[in-house]
This record gives structure tokens, sequence and C-alpha cells, in this order.
């Protein structure tokens, strides 16, 4: 598998990349790569599986994209 680049790990700019991995039949298929303004948000429901009657949110090594449970732009820079 792709080891994650600094672009999966910081914010340059303003923007990074998603760290989520991606698999393509049981192998890996590098990262998502979309636009990511954060990390994962906790209790967020975006991102995870229901399992035995509870929520749980899948993991986000670090920098996480809307989709997979990362803040929008506007929240992110909300927040600086």
């Amino acid at each position: 598998m792709a080891s994650m680049n600094k672009h999966h790990q910081e914010m340059i700019d303003g923007e990074g990349k998603c760290s989520v991995p991606m698999w393509c039949n049981g192998l890996p298929a590098g990262f998502c790569d979309a636009p990511a303004y954060g990390k994962q948000e906790q209790r967020q429901r975006r991102y995870g599986n229901w399992e035995r009657g509870y929520w749980r949110p899948a993991y986000a090594p670090a920098l996480a994209c809307y989709n997979h449970g990362g803040p929008k732009a506007k929240e992110a820079s909300n927040a600086n």
C-alpha cells in the first residue's frame, strides 16, 4: 500500500488531501485524495458502520474530506 505523504497529514495553504485508504477487489488502491480541511470530526455520522445497534465511525488516519467525516472548508476557516 502507498504511504501517506505530507499533504495527507498537514494542510498546505489551507487544504490537504483525504487520508482514508481506498480498496478495489480487496486490494489497496491508494487514498481518497479529495480536498480535506481538517481531521475527522468526533461523532460524525457520514462515514462509518452500523454494528450491533451502534454507529461506529470508521477510522481516518490523518486529514479527512467531508464525505469521510472531516469539516467543510468554511467550517475549518471559522475554527481558526
